[in-house]
């Protein structure tokens, strides 16, 4: 006995020891405090993260593997940590995805600014669109745009500066070029259909005596509910300007030559009308 005490700083085995005991009897122990050294604090923290002050004897067993349990178990903690905040990640850049295909206006409906102010059931008249605005480059012969198709009664240029007929037309469509092509695209009679008070131009014109041709630069025609109407050959088409302009109301303007309103026909601004777009 005598020999036990003088060697007592030696009993932090018969510490351990005890504790492996409770372990292999499968119960629980509560003795927190009576634990001491790096050992005994490393399985308080490991054990406490659900239940503080409790160690069970899976985590006791844990322990006593020098720790490294432990330091197993809190870089597992880390990686499934790390996996949640990847998931997260990808969540949010989904969402991100939705909300991008949802703005803006639907492209492609034959108007520039992306409204039809007649011929408007898109699902009847798939292949052509009526399309209030005003350009002031001259002509329905340009077959180009110049401003970014920025025309139009609802876009940012409503006016048509530096526009061209072609820029009151979307992406994918243009002026439709003749009667024909309006026919083709399901116009049988434009006075059976409602024009809004406005008249809209295609590049339908002829070489005089109010009669379209296949060439010539003498007058505009198109469908509508102003203009002339006494022309010859012109079905499906049902309206035109006449002699420089003078059966269109303002804005509509062609009065510097009298045999090539074609040539020289602008709109400053986007009332009483403006064009029919045929799709490409």
């Amino acid at each position: 006995m005598t020999v036990l005490r003088s060697r007592r700083p030696v009993a932090a085995p018969l510490v351990v020891a005890l504790l492996l005991v409770p372990a292999c009897g499968g119960t629980s122990s509560t003795g927190d405090d009576s634990f001491t050294g790096a050992d005994a604090g490393s399985t308080v923290s490991s054990s406490s993260g659900s239940q503080p002050g409790t160690t069970t004897a899976a985590s006791t067993s844990l322990d006593s593997s020098a720790g490294s349990g432990s330091a197993s178990g809190g870089s597992s903690s880390g990686s499934a940590s790390t996996s949640t905040g990847s998931v997260d990640t990808t969540q949010g850049s989904s969402s991100g995805e939705g909300s991008s295909s949802e703005s803006g206006t639907e492209p492609g409906n034959g108007c520039a600014d992306g409204e039809r102010e007649v011929l408007v059931d898109e699902a009847v008249f798939t292949d052509i669109a009526g399309c209030n605005g005003g350009w002031s480059v001259p002509g329905v012969f340009p077959g180009t745009t110049m401003c970014n198709r920025e025309g139009g009664d609802d876009g940012v240029n409503p006016v048509g500066m530096g526009c061209t007929v072609e820029d009151l037309c979307s992406e994918g469509w243009h002026l439709c070029t003749s009667a024909a092509e309006v026919a083709d695209a399901g116009i049988t009679n434009c006075s059976d259909r409602g024009f809004g008070g406005g008249f809209y131009a295609t590049a339908q014109s002829g070489n005089g005596s109010d009669t379209c041709s296949a060439v010539g630069t003498n007058d505009v025609f198109g469908c509508g509910e102003v203009g002339h109407t006494a022309i010859n050959g012109c079905a499906p088409l049902n309206r035109s300007t006449a002699n420089l302009c003078e059966a269109l109301p303002k804005p509509w303007s062609c009065d510097i030559s009298d045999d090539e309103e074609a040539q020289f026909i602008t709109k400053a601004g986007p009332q009483f009308g403006g064009v029919l777009c045929c799709r490409d």
